[in-house]
């Protein structure tokens, strides 16, 4: 019941975000080339809807939410976000070692890997994410610092995840989040664009002005989009780590995730109190000492 009424509030405050967001570009556009789509017209007359600048930009924002939310399960929507992350897909050196890290996973789960898509992630992080239903994407430096079969029990601990259904609502927020943050790309083009005219004389005043206004726009944005949904979640969604560790555990897979957190615990010592207060995960040092404690009281650490 609890998970229930979660994921009501954060799909609820997502929508809410996003809305805002998505109303200010098409609030732009209507500004700037005003819209005047005949089958926006056809369907606002046919529910009684005035044709008025506001109701065009209401209808608009909600459909931009609502109809990818209809397709939020279906596998381009989830490649699309995978995309949005910034996963590819692996190659060479990379897609092997990945291969054979989530070989090891679905042998001891009894999964076909065929039905599992891999991803990597060129960032300076060490870290993994399960998206959608069946897609797992691991960072560069975690790929390229662990041991094979410690890069198992990362993706082991993602498989978790999927199982466990976590990644339901995640895929339905950002899905809705997904025309948010395009929103925040194309206002960041424009604010380099703006910079470039900013050094012509006189225009440049006016292109720095608007260029503010964009980016105190970004700001506010990504401000709404990650801190309240995060300040909701963070706490019950720590639960759902601990169960996606009990889910490495079980499959056999203990011992390889407690190595590899283990690694990933001397960046998590870097970080500032606030961002470990801020954290959606609990912290590392808990989870190792549950992980130890379960694969020791199963005999499965030598």
């Amino acid at each position: 019941m609890l998970n229930i009424l979660r994921d009501i509030i954060v799909l609820s405050l997502t929508f809410i975000v996003n809305f805002v967001i998505v109303s200010t570009f098409w609030g732009l556009v209507e500004m700037f080339t005003p819209i005047r789509w005949q089958w926006l017209y056809k369907g606002m007359a046919y529910f009684n809807i005035p044709w008025t600048e506001t109701n065009i930009i209401i209808v608009l924002s909600a459909l931009t939410l609502i109809v990818p939310c209809l397709l939020y399960r279906t596998w381009i929507m989830q490649r699309y976000l995978c995309w949005s992350l910034n996963c590819q897909k692996p190659k060479g050196p990379e897609a092997e070692r990945l291969t054979y890290a989530m070989s090891l996973v679905c042998q001891n789960a009894g999964l076909d890997i065929r039905d599992y898509n891999l991803y990597v992630c060129n960032t300076k992080v060490l870290n993994a994410f399960a998206v959608g239903s069946n897609n797992i994407a691991v960072t560069l430096p975690l790929l390229t610092n662990l041991e094979p079969r410690e890069i198992a029990g990362i993706l082991a601990h993602e498989m978790g995840h999927i199982q466990n259904r976590d990644t339901n609502t995640a895929l339905l927020t950002s899905t809705m989040s997904s025309f948010g943050n395009f929103v925040v790309r194309i206002y960041s083009y424009i604010t380099l664009v703006l910079q470039i005219f900013s050094f012509i004389p006189i225009i440049g005043w006016f292109a720095a002005i608007i260029s503010w206004f964009f980016l105190i726009q970004i700001w506010l944005f990504q401000f709404l989009m990650q801190l309240p949904l995060h300040l909701i979640t963070m706490f019950s969604s720590r639960q759902d780590e601990y169960e996606a560790d009990l889910y490495a555990c079980k499959i056999g897979l203990g011992a390889e995730l407690y190595n590899g957190l283990s690694y990933i615990t001397n960046g998590e010592a870097k970080m500032g109190f606030a961002a470990r207060i801020l954290s959606s995960h609990p912290g590392t040092a808990q989870r190792l000492e549950r992980i130890w404690n379960y694969v020791n009281t199963h005999n499965m650490i030598a």
